[in-house]
């Protein structure tokens, strides 16, 4: 008896440490009704109303509908609830696919209302291409798309959507009309696909304050100065736009100051403010890349701008609680992390992604900027 007093206490204490990420996907893996539509609260109590019921076998050993997928410290903690062993090893982190799976927030089939509104965003296909999703660029809204939508086939993984819509609860609607798919009128769009070449490494330069910036490949800025009081990034903008470059900033954990510098910011921004959040940081960083890949896809040249990536991983860091470290930080986050590095690319056809990454002086001492970050970037 108090044995099990004594592991309920732990999981109890194990449950309360995570963030509202964590809670929602394991109180939908022990089977919580609607938990993307409950609070932080009535989550944790919704889970462990389900351990002390003992109401945990039947829901982990058999599952329904899209297949889901967990982080590590779900299948650690549903392991210790139900003391079995048959879970993912948490010595394989999760895929970049795996995390943008888990990311995603199911629709609420509820009573569209009266209210509606015009709502633009990045387009996430769902796990099993059974419906589209975007987050409004201008709100935390989630906008979902029916498949059987008009137009809706039209969609690619990534493209920019525009569309009318009907609130059907606090922060989600359903799309009833697609107005535009990056940025042409819906009715003449025509999805296309550029040919790319061969992949190739570049040497070609844009010159840079007496320095070079290496077209289609990373590229390194130590920084000592904060994002909005350093024209360092101004001029980077200039000879984006002076090059023909489609240009996509990513800041996450923005201060108030960067915040005000991205809005007057050309391009798409993906930005998250310091109380934010840790969910529309992930989802800011996962939408960023998914555009970049489809701008390349589309024969655009881009110029991917991250202020602060070190920043970028700390903010990820509370996103995700493992016990597999990579460069002492969550393995999940390194792989978002890898994932943005590996964008920068060129082809022979001209279409390239030029990524310039700013770190701060104080964190050159980093693993993972001594280890990965400085090996495979050109320092500006």
């Amino acid at each position: 008896m108090i044995a099990n007093l004594n592991q309920n206490k732990r999981i109890e204490l194990e449950v309360k440490k995570l963030g509202i990420f964590e809670l929602r996907g394991l109180a939908r893996e022990v089977g919580v009704p609607s938990p993307t539509t409950k609070k932080r609260d009535e989550l944790i109590d919704g889970i462990l109303e389900r351990i002390y019921r003992g109401e945990l076998d039947d829901v982990v050993v058999t599952k329904k509908g899209r297949p889901y997928k967990k982080l590590a410290v779900v299948d650690n903690i549903l392991s210790n609830m139900t003391m079995q062993e048959n879970f993912a090893s948490q010595a394989k982190p999760v895929s970049y696919d795996e995390i943008l799976a888990f990311a995603q927030v199911m629709p609420v089939m509820g009573k569209a209302t009266n209210e509606e509104g015009m709502f633009s965003g990045i387009a996430r296909k769902s796990a099993n291409n059974d419906f589209y999703m975007f987050y409004d660029f201008s709100s935390s809204n989630a906008i979902f798309l029916p498949i059987e939508l008009k137009f809706a086939q039209l969609i690619q993984n990534g493209d920019e959507i525009e569309c009318k819509a009907k609130k059907v609860n606090s922060n989600q609607f359903f799309a009833s009309q697609i107005t535009k798919i990056n940025g042409i009128e819906v009715s003449i769009y025509s999805p296309k696909k550029a040919v790319l070449g061969e992949p190739i490494i570049s040497n070609q330069t844009i010159d840079f304050d007496n320095k070079k910036i290496f077209v289609g490949r990373r590229n390194l800025l130590f920084v000592e100065e904060n994002f909005y009081e350093n024209s360092t990034f101004d001029r980077l903008e200039e000879q984006a736009i002076k090059n023909g470059y489609k240009i996509v900033y990513l800041s996450l954990n923005s201060s108030i100051e960067d915040d005000i510098k991205l809005k007057h910011a050309k391009g798409y921004i993906f930005s998250s403010k310091f109380d934010d959040a840790c969910t529309k940081s992930l989802n800011k960083a996962l939408d960023c890349i998914n555009l970049c890949e489809n701008l390349l896809e589309r024969g655009q040249k881009v110029f991917l701008i991250v202020p602060d990536i070190m920043n970028i991983i700390r903010v990820l860091d509370y996103c995700f609680v493992d016990e597999n470290k990579m460069y002492n930080h969550s393995s999940q986050s390194i792989i978002i992390a890898q994932k943005i590095l590996s964008l920068g690319k060129a082809f022979s056809s001209g279409a390239n992604i030029t990524a310039l990454f700013g770190c701060a002086t104080f964190d050159k001492d980093d693993a993972f900027i001594t280890e990965q970050l400085i090996k495979i970037c050109k320092i500006v």
